[in-house]
């Protein structure tokens, strides 16, 4: 039976992705993939996929998207967008089923960026360069290599049945202005007094911000170099800073320029990059330096976190916090009663 997700509407940047393309850089390809990789390990855990497969990422605004020929489990994660289906309000990081012919309506996003749509099964389109992820200034990848637009029929894998809904009980994700950086490979180019500015002053993100890069604004003075604002260019990393020839930094996102010529002054940790992507035009960021070790006991910790999500999953659907669904959990595995009888039980009541 044919399973697909009908795009009845589209926000102006929705797009088909997945972990992105590793591996391609040496010929000009950056990676790629989605913005927010926590809420893609949210999504799939929320669905029941294996790692990989592709979802549908939105940027600031949802669409309208239909079920086709069989019933789908979908979650969405990330940004927190309104939605519904048939009137009813869908909980963000909460499992639920879209039966065929009924529509998933998704607004604008409440706080956050860029959300993600996980269809269990995945979206089952043509993989180019080992990657479903679409590279939409490269028009390759995903679905057509283009964002996606009304009368889209975008096929989805096949998948098990899932059984009731489950939730992910997680603390409401903070979003921190603070965003940690180790020392970009051309930061020798900057005095120590210039540096010393540079994690001082709070930036702003501008609404010049997409899946290439952020660029940031501040009324301080334009950050300066006596050596000029010119690198010799080089590969660029995923949050790799750079300072513009008119001084004001950009941050570079998933898909990047693969090298490039201005000085990168900075690199956000790895740890920070979700923060750092969520947080919505007019937000303010400062930048604080940390050692390279301590950017890598972040990404090990990063990692225990994601590894910690499945124990986190509970049955059922609606507010994570509600007291009476959190009373029907098993929350703490091994819990017993203590009470023996019923004189014991009134010694309690």
């Amino acid at each position: 039976m044919m399973r697909a997700l009908k795009v009845l509407k589209a926000g102006s940047y929705v797009s088909v992705q997945d972990l992105g393309r590793s591996g391609w850089l040496r010929s000009g390809v950056s990676q790629g993939g989605v913005m927010d990789a926590r809420a893609l390990e949210e999504g799939r855990l929320l669905v029941g996929n294996e790692r990989g497969l592709a979802v549908l990422e939105m940027l600031g605004l949802g669409g309208s998207y239909e079920a086709i020929g069989s019933p789908l489990t979908l979650a969405l994660t990330g940004a927190s967008f309104l939605a519904k289906v048939e009137g009813k309000t869908i909980e963000p990081l909460t499992s639920f089923t879209l039966q065929p012919g009924q529509v998933l309506e998704t607004g604008s996003a409440k706080s956050g960026n860029y959300g993600t749509l996980s269809i269990a099964g995945g979206i089952d389109v043509k993989p180019v360069l080992g990657s479903r992820s679409t590279h939409i200034r490269a028009g390759f990848g995903g679905f057509e290599g283009r964002l996606l637009q009304e009368g889209d029929v975008l096929p989805i894998g096949e998948s098990a049945d899932r059984i009731g809904a489950l939730s992910l009980v997680l603390e409401k994700r903070q979003l921190s202005a603070k965003i940690r950086i180790i020392w970009g490979v051309q930061a020798s180019l900057f005095d120590a007094d210039e540096l010393q500015r540079f994690v001082d002053t709070k930036f702003e993100i501008t609404h010049e911000i997409d899946r290439m890069g952020a660029r940031l604004a501040t009324d301080a003075a334009p950050i300066h170099s006596d050596k000029g604002l010119v690198a010799i260019s080089g590969a660029i990393a995923l949050g790799d800073i750079q300072v513009t020839g008119g001084g004001r930094p950009v941050v570079l996102l998933a898909d990047r320029q693969p090298t490039g010529g201005y000085p990168r002054i900075g690199t956000i940790i790895a740890a920070d990059l979700s923060n750092f992507v969520q947080r919505r035009a007019g937000a303010s960021v400062q930048f604080y330096p940390v050692s390279e070790e301590e950017a890598i006991e972040a990404y090990g910790q990063m990692h225990a976190d994601l590894a910690a999500l499945p124990q986190q999953l509970v049955k059922g659907f609606g507010d994570p916090y509600d007291s009476h669904r959190l009373l029907s959990q098993n929350l703490i595995s091994g819990a017993v009663g203590s009470v023996q009888n019923a004189s014991d039980k009134d010694r309690f009541s």
